[in-house]
């Protein structure tokens, strides 16, 4: 029981933004909690696939090819100081969101970068609902 527990702890501390948007979508598709609430769920969803979600690195090293280390979200790179820069500065350059479409690659970058893309588009909506209710 206590090594289940563990477990359990141990996948809802660095997978928890996946629950975060499936309870976000239930309560905004069926009412069940206030937009306030999907709002902030949403938010703190998007926030985890920007910066703590695991993925692939994917920046461009000095042969060309994409890093395979393991990083931290879709605007951080791995352990590499020179990653980390590029990736936040890939992100705004056409070039750069390639890289980022890249680490879809993987089964956790897909799932990331669609958890993203829910997370943010239910924060624009719920924003504008609360916003023009």
């Amino acid at each position: 029981m206590f090594r289940s527990m563990k477990l359990l702890t141990g996948l809802l501390t660095r997978y928890w933004g996946y629950l975060a948007v499936v309870i976000a979508v239930a309560g905004f598709f069926l009412h069940s909690l206030g937009l306030a609430v999907t709002l902030a769920l949403a938010l703190a969803a998007l926030g985890y696939f920007l910066v703590q979600a695991p993925v692939w690195c994917c920046a461009k090293t000095r042969t060309g090819e994409l890093c395979r280390k393991n990083s931290h979200g879709l605007l951080r790179g791995c352990s590499y100081r020179q990653h980390k820069w590029q990736r936040t500065r890939q992100t705004f350059t056409p070039a750069g969101v390639r890289a980022v479409l890249a680490t879809g690659k993987s089964v956790s970058g897909a799932l990331a970068m669609v958890g993203g893309v829910v997370a943010g588009v239910q924060v624009l909506v719920a924003a504008a609902v609360i916003i023009f209710h």
